[in-house]
C-alpha cells in the first residue's frame, strides 16, 4: 500500500475527530465582549428544533450570568448570520448549515 493512502486515511480520521471535538457537546456558545458591562452571546441551534428549545440557550444564559456576575437586561435577540461548511466523510462530502441565535445584553448595577 502506498504511503499516500495511509496519510489520506489518517488525515481524514484526524479531521473527523477534530470536527467532533470542535462541534461536539462543549461547543456552540460564544460570548463576544463589546464593553466591560455589555456584549453578545450567540449559540448554535437547529432550525427544526428552534432557538428556544435547545440546551444551548440555557448555557448561553448561564454564560451571561457569569459575565455580569449579577443582574442583566436582554436588549435584543434574533437570528445571526448562518454559516455553511463542508464535512468530508467516508460516504462523500456534505454541506452543513449552522444556524446561530444571538442575545445582546447589558449588565445592570448591583443593588446595595
Amino acid at each position: 500500500m502506498p504511503v499516500f493512502g495511509i496519510w489520506s486515511r489518517a488525515g481524514a480520521a484526524f479531521f473527523v475527530a477534530l470536527g467532533v471535538v470542535t462541534g461536539g457537546c462543549g461547543g456552540g456558545v460564544e460570548v463576544i465582549r463589546e464593553s466591560p458591562d455589555a456584549g453578545v452571546v450567540r449559540y448554535l441551534y437547529k432550525e427544526t428544533d428552534g432557538h428556544l428549545y435547545t440546551s444551548k440557550r440555557q448555557e448561553a444564559l448561564d454564560r451571561i450570568d457569569e459575565f455580569c456576575g449579577g443582574p442583566y437586561q436582554v436588549l435584543k435577540e434574533g437570528k445571526t448570520k448562518s454559516r455553511q461548511r463542508v464535512i468530508e466523510g467516508m460516504g462523500g462530502s456534505e454541506i452543513v448549515t449552522e444556524d446561530w441565535w444571538g442575545i445582546r445584553f447589558q449588565c445592570l448595577p448591583r443593588l446595595p
